[in-house]
């Protein structure tokens, strides 16, 4: 099942090639443009179609906001299924295989782009904000589970706790995920202290340099 926020009514509309379309135009514009030129008429100028046809499936500004959004969402999800389909069943290599992912993808710049601009956009906006907290928490919850896979020790409240403390974690390397300047670790250094970092915070021996 597809997750879906509740910030919005859902409108009940079967997912086709043309809604994937409008929805990939539509993170394309979120990022080159931002929040300011975000429209149902500039997303349907971006995915070369009718203004009709998009709001056809998105009919508010907030309905293609929260799509937009829960599109990405369900972007890493899909990720995460395809990437834990290669790896064994050691709760660990599977926790490490998705820190790994989350971990290269700070350092795509769309995704920076796109998390920035909601992120400035949640700041002023109180639907961005509530679309953000729901996001957040749908997102420590997977973390939570992957957690509890890799170290069945830790009571659920404590895989949840330190969840929380990882996703921030992970979160706040956006910052450094730009060419390093010369007094920045390097990305590969990065990597290597967050996955010993990551380790040691559920329990689990810190791999060898």
């Amino acid at each position: 099942m597809k997750f879906q926020f509740l910030a919005v009514p859902r409108v009940e509309r079967k997912e086709t090639q043309k809604s994937v379309r409008i929805l990939r135009a539509a993170r394309r514009l979120f990022i080159r443009e931002g929040f300011a030129k975000f429209s149902a008429r500039g997303v349907a100028k971006e995915a070369r179609l009718s203004l009709g046809a998009v709001q056809h499936f998105y009919p508010t500004k907030h309905n293609l906001l929260a799509a937009t959004l829960g599109y990405v969402v369900n972007q890493y999800d899909g990720g995460y299924q395809k990437l834990l389909r290669k790896l064994p069943g050691c709760g660990e290599a599977r926790f490490l295989g998705i820190l790994d992912y989350l971990l290269a993808d700070i350092w795509n710049q769309n995704s920076r782009k796109f998390f920035f601009g909601f992120w400035a956009l949640s700041s002023h906006n109180k639907f961005a904000a509530a679309l953000l907290q729901e996001m957040y928490a749908y997102h420590v919850d997977r973390m939570s589970g992957f957690i509890a896979e890799a170290n069945p020790m830790l009571a659920a409240e404590r895989c949840h706790e330190i969840s929380i403390q990882l996703v921030a974690l992970l979160e706040g390397l956006l910052l450094f995920s730009p060419k390093p300047g010369k007094n920045l670790v390097s990305r590969a250094q990065m990597d290597r202290i967050t996955r010993s970092t990551a380790l040691a915070m559920i329990g689990l021996k810190p791999e060898r340099p």
